[in-house]
């Protein structure tokens, strides 16, 4: 090898020595750590031995987070079978196996990653399982299944679940609606739970937001419509009885009336017949102006008639002896 080559080489070595070095002591303990957490050991094999397991449990729990040894996980794991959590209690043991070892570990530390399998072997025959069996199910809207506050994988939701020994309580929930049940087990049972799934009821319907003045409008009639064809319909009758009393008033003037000239005596029957004919006039005018503005209305509200047309808005004037009107379906 040439000697640039080797050079290189040596050089590349001890960078790699020197970034490797500071990476593996980093996964050490600090000495404020490892010195904390063996006074939280002893603190809490004292606790054990007075009887305050669930004290004990939070001591050693401490310490094994602040250094993960074989020693205080053993212990850790102990400690919790005693409490009745058995699944904790072989979680924490199996994890001994997954402890990196350090260089030159103690015979108490090798003693205690070959304990903690065996400890984990033994509790496994004690731990109970509860399997939830659920009645009027909807395949379409499964329920959710949810033990001890614990929501299980729909996929899992039936199977034997694996739980401490003691009290259980079963959640289902559908369609926003739940029902539960309690279950208690031995160490080493299985057992069953049957549950009733609660009724699914209909979705509620969306709430109901304010419409817009023009959307209103346009599903429904217009107050054109009705103003309109009101003010035709006292046009027409307004126009019809007066234009009738004017064609009496006609009458009987023509009777007293030559070439165009009437008699003084006449002049109040002329000058009535006039004002009468210029009121049913007007009426007229705003007949036809009310028309044109019921017409203009059922435009504007846009109602969309069934396909029979049966809906679809109709109008018809009428004028008779009697009076006037409008005739239709709006």
């Amino acid at each position: 090898m040439p000697r640039s080559r080797l050079l290189v080489f040596v050089v590349a070595t001890l960078l790699s020595l020197a970034v490797a070095a500071p990476q593996a002591r980093a996964d050490e303990p600090s000495a404020a750590d490892a010195e904390t957490a063996l006074q939280l050991f002893k603190d809490g094999k004292a606790l054990r031995d007075q009887g305050d397991i669930p004290g004990s449990v939070a001591k050693f729990r401490a310490a094994y987070a602040l250094v993960e040894t074989p020693i205080t996980a053993i212990e850790l794991g102990r400690t919790y079978a005693m409490l009745g959590k058995l699944t904790e209690a072989r979680e924490i043991l199996l994890a001994v196996a997954r402890i990196p070892a350090r260089k030159n570990e103690s015979q108490r530390s090798l003693d205690a990653r070959r304990d903690a399998g065996a400890l984990a072997t033994a509790i496994q025959p004690r731990l109970a399982s509860v399997t939830v069996q659920v009645k009027g199910a909807n395949p379409q809207s499964p329920p959710k299944i949810s033990v001890d506050g614990v929501v299980v994988p729909a996929a899992a939701a039936h199977e034997p679940r694996i739980v401490n020994p003691g009290r259980h309580v079963v959640v289902l929930e559908v369609g926003g609606r739940t029902t539960q049940g309690e279950i208690s087990v031995e160490e080493g049972q299985s057992r069953s739970i049957v549950l009733e799934a609660p009724a699914h009821s209909a979705e509620p319907p969306p709430p109901t937001l304010p419409v817009p003045h023009d959307e209103q409008v346009s599903h429904g009639r217009s107050p054109l419509v009705y103003v309109g064809f009101g003010t035709a319909v006292a046009g027409l009758a307004v126009g019809t009885v007066t234009g009738l009393m004017t064609l009496s008033k006609a009458g009987s003037l023509k009777d007293v009336c030559r070439d165009n000239r009437c008699p003084p005596s006449a002049q109040s029957d002329l000058d009535s017949s006039s004002t009468t004919g210029t009121i049913a006039t007007i009426g007229f005018v705003v007949a036809v102006a009310g028309i044109g503005v019921g017409v203009a209305g059922l435009f504007l509200s846009r109602s969309e008639p069934p396909p029979d047309g049966s809906g679809a808005p109709t109008a018809r004037l009428f004028v008779s002896p009697t009076g006037a009107g409008v005739r239709g379906t709006f």
